[in-house]
């Protein structure tokens, strides 16, 4: 019996949890169909929205060691916090010295080297030109006894006159040759000298260089401000920890706070509708209550793989026109370009418009009831776009698709419209009109404005 009532009870659980599941569905499907929107008339604009982070538009660089030959990478040991405002000569970071230490150590044995190598070469010297000095005296002992030979021998046959005068111009020969070899390894040996003094000379003006640079590794504020942590290629921030280089030697920047800009990437797909000098709207996210306008002054030429984000994009620069003492650099900001801007224009939502092999189109109802009305549209944004010809200003537009959509009637534009909107076409793409002017007066273009309804 109790099985029964339980199996009863359960069966009237489902059907009146059928009949709510139901009921919902019909009230839920009624919603829909009843949801419609007004054709909106008035200003369209279409903008570009981008993420961007505020830098000042002009900073002093705060570096440490430049041009040092073979420095590597030189670690940051302390760096001073960011935000902090310093004054000229205050210090801002130290940083290690262990690659600076290990080539004055360097320095100074290449120095040892070289004295070695320079007592070397004197011993030598001083024995060669011993050796020729000595061969020099024996020579000009010869040459005098060979001409006390000849003295002695003048009245010996001719022959042997002849051969000892033979003997005496052959010791003066190597006589005069020993003084040329003498002179000519003085030379030589005053080279290898001068050569060895000059390569002492160099290394120890590249230690008294490494000396002097060691004063640079603790780095000092070029001027007051406020000091803002520089950025790697990555998009990291250096800081205690990081490295540096003797070609990119940045360490932080004193940024001029009075005049800032927004640094956005902006989408390949977006950037060719951003110009240079378009407006710009600009919110930061540490100070939500404040609204700030500003204009493009750079444009990208070359997109770049950035980290965070899917696409390339290309970097824009805007000046903000606004001059506050809370802006501070890294602060992140909202930006809405705005593009281009439409007067006195319909517009409807993107949901509400609907196309097929056919047409364009829109859900309206007209004498009682709903059709597929033909609409020609304009441009577009992100959530509304321009109905050119179809729609008046406050007609009413079905927001959702109604039952059976391709039963509908599909109530066509006139050819005529049609033909005027290709006129309109055409009339936009033809170049401007210059009127030919009289002697001394200037004729700017004149370009046809084209109404939008």
């Amino acid at each position: 019996m109790n099985g029964k009532i339980f199996f009863l009870f359960l069966l009237l659980l489902l059907v009146g949890a059928g009949a709510w599941y139901m009921y919902q569905q019909r009230d839920t499907e009624q919603q829909i169909k009843a949801i419609k929107v007004p054709a909106k008339h008035g200003d369209f604009d279409i903008s570009v929205t981008a993420t961007g982070e505020l830098q000042a538009k002009n900073s002093v660089k705060v570096r440490g060691p430049q041009g040092i030959r073979g420095m590597g990478q030189v670690k940051i040991l302390d760096l001073i916090k960011e935000g902090t405002i310093v004054k000229k000569g205050d210090i801002v970071a130290k940083l290690d010295e262990t690659e600076l230490d290990k080539q004055k150590d360097d320095h100074r044995d290449r120095i040892i080297d070289v004295n070695v190598e320079r007592d070397q070469v004197e011993r030598d010297t001083a024995i060669a030109m011993s050796k020729l000095r000595d061969q020099i005296k024996e020579l000009k002992f010869s040459i005098i006894n060979k001409e006390k030979e000849v003295g002695i021998n003048i009245y010996e046959p001719k022959e042997v006159q002849d051969r000892i005068q033979s003997d005496l111009e052959k010791l003066q020969r190597d006589y005069d040759t020993a003084l040329k070899n003498y002179d000519l390894e003085q030379q030589k040996a005053d080279a290898r000298v001068g050569k060895v003094l000059s390569e002492r000379g160099k290394v120890y003006k590249k230690l008294k260089e490494v000396k002097s640079s060691s004063k640079q590794f603790t780095v000092y504020a070029p001027s007051d401000g406020m000091v803002i942590y520089e950025r790697d290629w990555r998009g990291n921030k250096v800081t205690t920890g990081s490295t540096i280089s003797s070609w990119n030697s940045v360490v932080a920047s004193l940024p001029d706070l009075s005049s800032m800009v927004s640094n956005v990437f902006v989408n390949e797909i977006d950037i060719s509708r951003v110009k240079i000098g378009d407006l710009v709207t600009i919110q930061i996210d540490a100070i939500p209550d404040n609204e700030y306008t500003g204009t493009v002054i750079e444009k990208g030429n070359i997109g770049q793989q950035r980290p965070n984000f899917d696409a390339k994009v290309f970097e824009v620069k805007i000046q903000i026109d606004q001059s506050d003492d809370l802006l501070r650099p890294a602060m992140t900001s909202a930006n809405t370009i705005l593009t281009k801007s439409y007067k006195d224009v319909v517009y409807i939502p993107l949901e509400a418009l609907h196309n097929n092999e056919e047409a364009n189109y829109v859900f309206m109802d007209k004498d009682g009831k709903t059709i597929r009305q033909e609409v020609i549209t304009g441009a577009y944004n992100d959530a509304q776009v321009i109905i050119k010809y179809g729609i008046e200003k406050g007609e009413e537009v079905h927001h959702s698709i109604p039952e059976n959509p391709d039963d509908l009637d599909l109530v066509r534009l006139s050819d005529d419209i049609k033909q005027q909107h290709e006129k309109e076409q055409q009339q936009e793409q033809q170049p401007a009109v210059i009127t030919p002017a009289k002697p001394g007066e200037v004729v700017l273009p004149v370009v046809e404005k084209q109404k939008q309804s």
